[in-house]
């Protein structure tokens, strides 16, 4: 019988799937539930050594003949897991992969007198891999969160290297209940390397092949090479899939789609009849709320994550297998692997371009959308265009652009600050071509400075959609749950940016209505200028974010949200009745 202390369990269990055999007990009373799952288990070989001190060493000389085999130490908690130290430490240096096992106890009680009980989280961080600190499962969320954390480990032990990784797990009680009868189903997580795992990369193209139901997820990238385009295509050509992509994802090839637009208005009900079979994803981070519905459907799918550093990135809960190799040689790989015969057969990859149609970005009144819709039918083939991040993103990604036209944003730690700056270092090396930047006031006003950047140059465009605050805290709490929201989290305030863009020489415009921005878009566009170009859209943060929202939700849950235009003129009145409205 086991333990029903459920961290422990799936310690036990993934021992066990990634076969850790050979494990050295120490005594103690915090370590009682991990021991006797142990101990009463075949598949492993236990040894007992009192001494912490002698244990971790006696688990070197154990590997060594093992032939580097992972080996497992268990200890009670406070000084008995300080007493590692002096072993651990040998292990790093020798490249000995030990599994650290510290028991622990109520993390809530720390530095409250309680007996035998130190800080123990990371104190082995200058000699191991990795440490991770296991939650107490409480709830599903902690369930997951605990297998991919000891997933996370057990993976590093001998990843690029062989070492000691620290396992700290809390057991605040039921030290002496065994009533499982068996392990749970526990979520393993494997690590393919390029060169050395090709049996299992054979074993992953069988289960391609039969798969009818493929999404890749295509976050933010660099512009591939033509040569991973080619096998791109081949992929798509050979393979049931869909090439889910964004703006940002800089990626134009026959088999790709930016879904964007059509996850954004989905319905979570209606989610299961685009549910895929295999997730793929590459590249960096997205926006796409894709992930939001896949999370919703976690355990219904595999996904695969390509990552040239072979991290765990847990995304979507649903994380099956790591690629370890660029996203070029993943699709170079199983390119080559798709037989002759075989031909997407363009089902699902129909359905989400129904959906996608379906999902088409609407007219909307005088508004933030509105501006950046028409700037992107606007900015030329070709062109660098950078986003400030959540609504400058969010807008411009349902908005269709020009062919060839690379997009970025700084959806690495998803911060207002620096998108400006970086921008201005993009358009530096793309001197020959034309830069645009979409920034929200805020952010552009974070980082003003950015604007006396000595290397700015004509080829700079600007455009910063001003709404005098954080518009996103309108599109997702609003002021009918929090009445201040302008004061101190919207940051409501009334300041221009003219004087400062004109004392940095560019030329700048405004608008406050439709007429006045389809006015000013050619010059504010024209190549030709001999300076850098600013234009200031004056707009106002709630309206911004109830049409959109409308948009959304509306098509999201059906017959539940008046027309856009009519209920916006209801509430602005006498700025949305003088707007002219250019259509698409």
């Amino acid at each position: 019988m086991y333990t029903k202390t459920k961290n422990v369990q799936y310690l036990i269990a993934l021992m066990k799937a990634h076969n850790v055999r050979h494990v050295v007990l120490s005594p103690g009373g915090r370590n009682i539930p991990i021991n006797h799952c142990l101990e009463q288990d075949d598949f492993f070989t236990c040894y007992s050594v009192v001494d912490e001190r002698s244990a971790a060493y006696f688990a070197i000389g154990l590997s060594q003949q093992l032939g580097n085999e992972i080996v497992g130490i268990c200890c009670t908690s406070s000084v008995a897991a300080s007493n590692y130290t002096p072993g651990i430490t040998e292990a790093f240096y020798l490249r000995v992969p030990l599994l650290v096992i510290t028991a622990d106890r109520n993390p809530n009680m720390l530095e409250q007198m309680e007996n035998q009980m130190i800080n123990q989280v990371d104190m082995f961080r200058n000699f191991c891999k990795k440490c991770v600190n296991l939650p107490v499962v409480k709830d599903d969320d902690d369930a997951w969160a605990c297998q991919r954390m000891i997933n996370e480990a057990l993976l590093e032990v001998k990843h690029h290297g062989d070492g000691p990784v620290q396992v700290n797990i809390p057991i605040p009680k039921d030290l002496g209940i065994f009533t499982e009868p068996k392990l749970p189903e526990v979520k393993v997580i494997r690590r393919l390397d390029y060169m050395r795992d090709m049996d299992k990369w054979k074993e992953m193209a069988g289960k391609l092949k039969k798969a009818s139901r493929i999404m890749v997820v295509c976050g933010e990238h660099i512009p591939p090479q033509r040569k991973e385009l080619d096998d791109m295509i081949r992929f798509a050509k050979k393979y049931n899939c869909v090439i889910a992509t964004e703006h940002i994802s800089n990626v134009e090839c026959e088999g790709a789609l930016n879904i964007f637009g059509a996850a954004e208005v989905m319905p979570f009900k209606s989610f299961d009849e685009y549910l895929p079979e295999i997730v793929i994803s590459v590249g960096g981070n997205f926006v796409s709320r894709i992930k939001d519905l896949l999370i919703g459907k976690h355990g219904q799918f595999e996904h695969w994550s390509v990552d040239e550093g072979g991290r765990v990135c847990d995304m979507f809960k649903s994380l099956t297998a790591i690629f370890e190799c660029t996203s070029a040689d993943f699709f170079a790989y199983f390119a080559n692997e798709a037989s002759a015969m075989m031909a997407n057969d363009r089902k699902y990859y129909d359905k989400w371009a129904e959906a996608r149609v379906k999902a088409e970005f609407p007219d909307f009144p005088f508004s933030n959308s509105y501006a950046i819709k028409a700037l992107a039918k606007k900015i030329p083939a070709r062109s660098l265009m950078h986003l400030g991040i959540l609504n400058s993103t969010r807008i411009m990604q349902q908005c269709d652009v020009a062919e060839g036209v690379t997009a970025y944003s700084n959806i690495g730690a998803f911060g207002i600050d620096g998108s400006m700056s970086t921008f201005v270092g993009q358009s530096v090396i793309a001197a020959d071509k034309l830069c645009f930047l979409v920034i929200g006031d805020l952010s552009f006003f974070y980082d003003m400075n950015a604007l006396q950047i000595r290397h700015l140059g004509k080829n700079v465009r600007i455009m910063l959609i001003n709404n005098s605050g954080a518009a996103e805290f309108h599109y997702f709490i609003g002021e009918k749950v929090i009445p201040t929201l302008n004061q101190h989290i919207a940051a409501e305030h009334f300041t221009s940016a003219q004087g400062w863009v004109e004392s940095k020489n560019f030329r700048y415009y405004s608008a406050k209505t439709t007429d006045e921005l389809d006015s000013v878009l050619d010059e504010f566009i024209n190549p030709s200028a001999d300076r850098p170009a600013f234009l200031e859209v004056f707009t106002d943060k709630k309206y911004d974010a109830d049409s959109l929202k409308e948009h959304c939700f509306k098509l999201r849950q059906p017959n539940t949200a008046a027309p856009i235009k009519s209920k916006m003129k209801s509430a602005l009145g006498n700025i949305i009745s003088g707007a002219g409205g250019k259509k698409n």
